[in-house]
């Protein structure tokens, strides 16, 4: 034990920090400070939203009487168990995705605190919290009996469903001719992100080299104030276009070349009247009215439209690389967890792959040193080449015959 009465130099420095805060933080609570962290922090504009949804909805009711240099693990986990339960929420009980992002906004603004000395420690960061862990939703296909058993009773078979191939095509040939069909083919074709698709401008499309750039993202309607960042250096892509998509964009962009250009001159592809780009929460509500008004089709979200955009690329034959770079993910690792096995087509179609190496051999003749002893009688009747008349049984020398067992044979033709 030191003199000081601390053991150690670096536990005198915490508690000397500990004075230090609660003589600068005293009479503040903790909602103060989330209301004054989130009105002053640099963030994007849609950030500060979801950081307000999370303060006003979720940590003011829970913390927002407590002290915050008095803030501690415990009370940080006794307010996300009530979280979690939907306690004092309209919302409910909460997705550990959620809960996750929820206990992200409070420790970037406890973090803050303790930078300016008001906190002595963050207790929202670190493995102290116990929190349920955020799972990926496993996305589900619409096959006929899935379909079958919503239309019966309105059941999903999960939060993230995609359509197949023929299901998307009945979407897209349901709203042609809608003002902006574009957006939407765009989505379901190259797998953009909605807020992607919907800040695209004019100079973001090659038409001659048949190509489009995704170069920013910013918030729609709110370019002006927003920093244009994309959501990771893997986002700014470069997508191929296939004809029929050009021919769409051809006739687009003329049809729209009298219209006057947005904000900062800049010309989006997707604006109203005046040339100020549609917000993409338009998209959002559009797509489910025009889901249900002109379709009789199972329910999907607008971002399903690019799950299955990546997933239908898969059953296509493309290698996960280049789905990656349409996509934009940080990693070929993910998008083949997430998407390689989806659509049952694919499963069936490894599955038999791996037979046909296996077990299929040339029509006519059954390899037996290639076949596991329990497959050879079934193979050797399913394999067999019908054009081929039956093999006729001759005598044989005994040393031919033991020879017989070391070669290739034919099989006689079962009766």
């Amino acid at each position: 034990m030191r003199r000081s009465g601390y053991a150690s130099e670096e536990a005198a420095k915490v508690a000397r920090e500990q004075v230090a805060a609660t003589s600068k933080g005293i009479g503040l609570t903790t909602g103060h400070w989330l209301e004054d962290w989130v009105r002053s922090v640099a963030l994007r504009p849609s950030t500060r939203r979801t950081y307000q949804q999370h303060i006003v909805t979720y940590l003011t009711p829970q913390l927002g009487e407590l002290p915050l240099v008095t803030l501690s693990v415990s009370d940080v986990q006794k307010a996300f168990t009530a979280i979690v339960d939907g306690v004092g929420s309209h919302y409910g009980r909460l997705g550990p995705s959620t809960v996750a992002r929820i206990r992200a906004t409070l420790s970037s603004a406890l973090t803050s605190a303790v930078g300016q000395g008001l906190l002595a420690h963050n207790p929202a960061r670190g493995r102290e919290i116990d929190l349920p862990k955020a799972v990926r939703p496993r996305p589900y296909v619409w096959t006929d009996e899935r379909v079958a058993r919503w239309r019966a009773t309105g059941w999903r078979p999960g939060p993230v469903c995609v359509w197949t191939r023929e299901q998307t095509i009945e979407f897209l040939n349901a709203i042609a001719g809608h003002k902006r069909y574009l957006y939407y083919h765009l989505v379901a074709v190259t797998g953009l992100r909605r807020g992607e698709a919907a800040a695209l401008r004019e100079v973001d499309v090659d038409l001659r080299h048949r190509e489009l750039f995704v170069v920013t993202r910013p918030d729609p309607g709110e370019q002006i104030d927003d920093d244009g960042k994309l959501k990771s250096p893997h986002s700014a892509r470069t997508i191929a276009l296939d004809h029929v998509t050009i021919g769409l964009l051809r006739r687009y962009l003329t049809n729209r070349a009298a219209l006057p250009a947005g904000p900062g001159g800049e010309r989006y592809l997707f604006t109203i009247p005046t040339g100020v780009p549609c917000r993409r929460d338009l998209f959002t509500h559009e797509f489910e009215d025009l889901l249900t008004g002109r379709t009789q089709l199972p329910p999907i979200r607008l971002h399903d439209l690019r799950h299955g955009a990546a997933s239908l690329s898969l059953a296509a034959g493309n290698d996960l690389k280049s789905v990656q770079e349409m996509l934009g993910h940080a990693s070929m690792s993910f998008t083949a967890d997430y998407y390689i096995s989806l659509y049952p087509s694919t499963r069936h179609q490894a599955a038999e792959r791996i037979g046909a190496s296996l077990f299929t051999a040339t029509p006519g003749r059954v390899h037996r040193a290639r076949l596991p002893l329990h497959s050879r009688r079934v193979a050797g009747t399913a394999t067999r080449c019908l054009h081929r008349p039956a093999a006729t049984t001759k005598s044989e020398p005994e040393d031919r015959k033991s020879a017989g067992s070391s070669r290739c044979e034919m099989r006689k033709v079962p009766s």
